[in-house]
C-alpha cells in the first residue's frame, strides 16, 4: 500500500469514517466514530482491482521523480545543459505516471469536487437519523451512505496525489528557472535546441494534467 499522506482542506465526513467501519451505526454511534478518528489520518490506495494496482504503481513513478528532485537542483548549478535534459526526463516520467493514473480512473480532484461529496454524505446521514427515529427501515439509506464514503475516500487519495504532482511541476518550473541563470556564465550551456525539446515535454506534462482535471466529473449521485 501507498500512503499518500498530506492535509485535507477539512476534516473527513461521517459517511467515510462510516464506510470504513464496515457496518450499520447508530445516531450516536456514528458521532463516537466521528470524535475518535483524527482529522489528519492519512489516507491509503489499497492494492486489489486491476485500476488501484494501475494507481499505485503510477504513485511509484511519482515517488522516484521527486527522490531525483534535489540531484537535479544540484546539477543546475554545475552543469546547465546536462539538468535541463534531466528536468525534460522527469517531465516525461511526470507525464506517464499522470496520464497512467487518469487512465486507471484518478482524477485531479478539486476542493469543490470533495465538498460536494461531502454536502451529499451529510444529507444523507440526517435522513438516515430521521428515518431511524421514525422507525423506518433505513437499509437502502446505510448502503447510499456507504457508497458516498467510499467514493469520498477515492477523491481524497486523487486529490493527495495531484496536489504532489502540482509541488513536482513547481520544482520544476524552478529549476528551469535556476538553469536559465546559471547558463549565462557556464561554459556548456543548454543550446536552442535543448530549450525547444524541454519547453515541448513540460508543456505536455502540463497539458496532462489538464485533461485529468476535464475528465468524467466526480458524480454526488448513488
Amino acid at each position: 500500500m501507498i500512503s499518500t499522506a498530506f492535509r485535507l482542506p477539512e476534516a473527513p465526513s461521517p459517511a467515510l469514517q462510516f464506510a470504513r467501519a464496515g457496518a450499520v451505526q447508530s445516531p450516536a454511534s456514528s458521532t463516537s466514530a466521528k470524535a475518535a478518528e483524527p482529522a489528519d489520518k492519512p489516507f491509503e490506495i489499497k492494492a486489489g482491482s486491476g485500476k488501484e494496482q494501475a494507481r499505485e504503481l503510477a504513485y511509484k513513478r511519482l515517488e522516484r521523480v521527486k527522490a531525483c528532485m534535489d540531484a537535479l537542483k544540484l546539477m543546475a548549478k554545475i552543469d546547465p545543459k546536462t539538468a535541463l535534459k534531466l528536468a525534460a526526463e522527469l517531465a516525461r516520467e511526470m507525464k506517464g505516471a499522470v496520464k497512467a493514473y487518469a487512465e486507471a480512473g484518478g482524477r485531479n480532484v478539486s476542493t469543490g469536487d470533495l465538498a460536494l461529496i461531502r454536502k451529499q454524505a451529510a444529507d444523507a446521514l440526517e435522513a438516515r437519523d430521521a428515518a431511524a427515529e421514525a422507525g423506518i427501515d433505513t437499509t437502502a439509506m446505510e448502503a447510499q451512505i456507504k457508497a458516498l464514503g467510499a467514493r469520498e475516500e477515492d477523491a481524497v487519495a486523487d486529490y493527495g496525489f495531484f496536489e504532489q504532482v502540482k509541488q513536482i511541476v513547481a520544482g520544476l518550473k524552478k529549476a528551469r528557472q535556476d538553469i536559465k541563470g546559471e547558463a549565462i556564465t557556464s561554459l556548456n550551456p543548454p543550446s536552442e535546441e535543448d530549450w525547444k525539446a524541454a519547453d515541448r515535454d513540460q508543456a505536455e506534462l502540463e497539458r496532462e494534467i489538464d485533461r485529468a482535471a476535464s475528465g468524467p466529473a466526480v458524480s454526488i449521485r448513488v
